[in-house]
């Protein structure tokens, strides 16, 4: 091999390293690791930063939380009929109550409604992110059963059964939970 081509050849070495070190910065910027120099005040960098290392442990928590905020969403309509002290007679009885009670005024249900709209808006984001995850080509329907089986499904599994309706092994199974934490972190859950 000529000198020349020696040359060449750790150049292209070179370029890939350097590509391969930049998107790795990109990455770890991006995750909210390190700050985003694009940004000149450092007080809205250290916050930006702030904000995107929480979102990922936010939208952890709403899954950890997902059983009991469908619970309570199911229990709604008999709680505010026990609040507006009414008997529950049906949804529609329920809601034309609610219209007149909002029409006088009543800030208490008004803001608990408000709650149960924006609670509502995230689980229907949580079940879209839910189901482009399924058809992520390769193993998207064994990441969104993992998902599902974990967070999800109405009925809470412990570790054994969990494992045995995978069908995976406990190493297999924290492998395949960081490979679909990794896609959320990333913001890859909503890409279609």
């Amino acid at each position: 091999m000529s000198r020349q081509d020696e040359k060449k050849l750790y150049e292209q070495q070179e370029e890939k390293i350097l590509a391969q070190s930049d998107a790795f910065i990109s990455l770890l910027t991006k995750r909210g690791i390190l700050a985003d120099q694009k940004i000149d005040s450092e007080k809205v960098r250290s916050a930006k930063q702030e904000k995107t290392r929480n979102s990922y442990h936010n939208t952890l928590m709403l899954l950890q939380q997902y059983r009991t905020i469908v619970w309570m969403m199911e229990c709604f309509p008999e709680t505010i009929a026990e609040e507006l002290e009414k008997p529950f007679e049906g949804v529609d009885a329920l809601i034309e109550h609610m219209d007149v009670e909002m029409a006088m005024g009543n800030r208490k249900l008004e803001n608990r409604m408000d709650g149960i709209q924006k609670s509502r808006l995230l689980l229907d984001r949580v079940n879209e992110a839910l189901t482009v995850l399924k058809k992520k080509p390769e193993n998207g329907e064994k990441l969104y059963q993992l998902v599902y089986l974990t967070y999800i499904s109405p009925e809470h599994l412990n570790n054994t059964e969990l494992l045995y309706r995978l069908d995976m092994s406990s190493r297999h199974y924290y492998r395949c939970s960081a490979r679909w934490q990794r896609h959320w972190r990333t913001g890859n859950r909503i890409q279609r």
